[in-house]
Order: structure tokens, then C-alpha cells, then sequence
């Protein structure tokens, strides 16, 4: 049973697209391609002689052989896993610079590395707020959180962390200024906030209300905080979303005035090639990527 070990890469495959259900998923999750998890699984069904999965289409859910293997497979990993963690917390030091869009370093990510520096004391996390990504490398950033469309394309490492969909939301007043007795939303008066520009508000008039200019009105701000901060002041309907927006929704400060969606934007991460990266990127990269994960955003 040693050449088990033999199989390892492919029972990872296999645990990762069980979890997720899904061959492409855990091909995003283990960053390779659709077919290397395809693969990895037929030679692991191959070994064992039985299927793994039942496929039906596109979709896969577990047979009755795969459903008695998934929970020790990932018992096992899950060992690895917080064997490799407990040694890292304690080996692993030195100061990461990440570098991300100011908007997500602010209401989102700066919170994460606060947690993260807690479980692992010795890595120092230098967040650097930027419009414009840096440069990635020594002497830069060892690491850039931005929207997908701004990360550099050749010489690094690319992982996909959410995307963003924004639906309007605004204050219980202004909701209840803009409701018809009949229960809609009278857009043509909705007072507008814009976060840097009227372009994703123009996607939203054109997929749910194309008869309307509208989505030309309204102020502009150049940053996400300050849009925010002026809808839960009262100026208007911004395009909120459930990452970004979590304490305003959760709150109250703001709440949904309609349910139609538009995808504003992803947010990525970029790191330098493995032969110029730091461990400590990639332990937090791990991290930051499972704790997203975990909660299904």
C-alpha cells in the first residue's frame, strides 16, 4: 500500500472536487486546469477500479465508493495541513508588503491581516493602499490585491479571490421616498451615488432598466469609502454588494432597495513567479484564499 503515496497529487484532486462538487471549482481552488483534475481523478478511479463520482453532464456528485473514501481522504489532509501550520507560525518571519485598492484594503482586507498576524506573530504584513498596482518583486510589493483588469499579465502568479455584484441599496428614508404605492421603485427619481465614474451604474440602467438615462445623474466620488459614507448619510442609492458593504447591510445603515444585480468587478491576486517569492506569500496567499472559501463568498 505504499505506492498510495504515489497517488497523492490525485487525491487531492479528488478532495477538492468532492468538497466542491465540481471539477471546475477545483480547478480554480488548485489553480491548474480542468482536464489535470479530470485526469488526476480517472487515474485514481483507474487504481482503485471504481468510479469515484457519477457524472451526469456536467455535474458529478459522489458514488457510494467515493462517499466512504472523501471523509478519511480529508482527514488526512486536514493532519497535514495543521501539522505544516503549527511549524509554520513558529519558523516563518520576516515583513510582507501588500499592496491592494484602496477600498478593499480598507473595508476589507485590513481586518483579514489582523487576524492573520495573529495566527502567524513573526510575519509582519505591510499594507500599502494603492490606486495604481506597484511593481512585484524585491524592493516592491511582494504581493498586489487589485481588480483582475489591473494586475500585470506576464511573470507572475495570478489566483482569483471574489468578485464583487452590486445591487442598489440605500437608507430606510430615502427607500421609502423612492417607493410607488404600488410597491415599485420610481427610478427615474432615484438620486444616484457613483463610486469613481457613472460606468457601473450604466451597466445597471442598461441590463435592468434600459428606458432610462438616469444612471448619468448623481455625484461622483473617487473612492468606494466616500460613496459609501454619503449614502449612509442620505445623499442617495449607491451599488452596494455584501463583501464590501457586510457593516452597512448588516447594520442597517443601508438596505437593499432592489434585488437585480450587476457584476461590477473582480478582485485578484498577483505575486512574483515561485523562484523570486517569499514563503511567507504564499502562506498567507493559502490562508487568505481558504478563509474566503470558508465562508462561501
Amino acid at each position: 500500500m505504499t505506492t498510495s503515496l504515489r497517488h497523492l497529487n490525485a487525491l487531492r484532486a479528488f478532495e477538492v472536487a468532492a468538497r466542491h462538487q465540481s471539477i471546475s471549482k477545483a480547478a480554480a481552488e488548485l489553480n491548474v486546469s480542468h482536464s489535470v483534475v479530470s485526469q488526476h481523478v480517472k487515474n485514481l478511479e483507474a487504481w482503485f477500479g471504481t468510479d469515484l463520482f457519477v457524472r451526469s453532464g456536467n455535474r458529478i456528485e459522489l458514488s457510494e465508493d467515493g462517499r466512504a473514501l472523501l471523509p478519511r481522504v480529508s482527514g488526512g489532509f486536514q493532519t497535514i495541513k495543521d501539522a505544516c501550520s503549527d511549524l509554520l507560525r513558529t519558523t516563518q518571519k520576516g515583513t510582507l508588503v501588500v499592496s491592494a485598492e484602496p477600498a478593499l484594503a480598507s473595508l476589507w482586507l485590513r481586518k483579514r491581516i489582523t487576524e492573520f498576524c495573529e495566527e502567524f506573530p513573526k510575519i509582519d504584513i505591510e499594507l500599502r493602499p494603492a490606486w495604481q498596482p506597484p511593481q512585484l518583486g524585491t524592493g516592491h510589493a511582494d504581493m498586489i490585491i487589485h481588480f483582475e483588469t489591473r494586475l500585470p499579465s506576464a511573470g507572475v502568479k495570478r489566483s482569483k479571490l471574489f468578485p464583487i455584484d452590486g445591487y442598489p441599496a440605500c437608507t430606510q428614508s430615502v427607500r421609502d421616498l423612492l417607493y410607488t404605492p404600488e410597491g415599485d421603485v420610481n427610478w427615474e427619481e432615484a438620486p444616484l451615488v457613483h463610486d469613481n465614474g457613472k460606468e457601473i451604474w450604466h451597466q445597471w440602467y442598461t441590463a435592468h432598466e434600459p428606458e432610462s438615462k438616469q444612471w448619468d445623474q448623481g455625484r461622483v466620488y473617487s473612492d468606494l469609502s466616500l460613496a459609501i459614507d454619503a449614502a449612509v448619510d442620505g445623499e442617495g442609492v449607491i451599488l452596494a454588494d455584501d463583501i464590501l458593504c457586510a457593516k452597512e447591510i448588516g447594520s442597517g445603515a443601508l438596505v437593499q432597495l432592489d434585488e437585480r444585480q450587476i457584476r461590477c468587478v473582480w478582485y485578484s491576486v498577483a505575486t512574483p513567479q515561485k523562484n523570486s517569492r517569499k514563503p511567507s506569500a504564499d502562506t498567507f496567499l493559502s490562508w487568505l484564499l481558504e478563509s474566503v472559501a470558508a465562508v462561501n463568498i
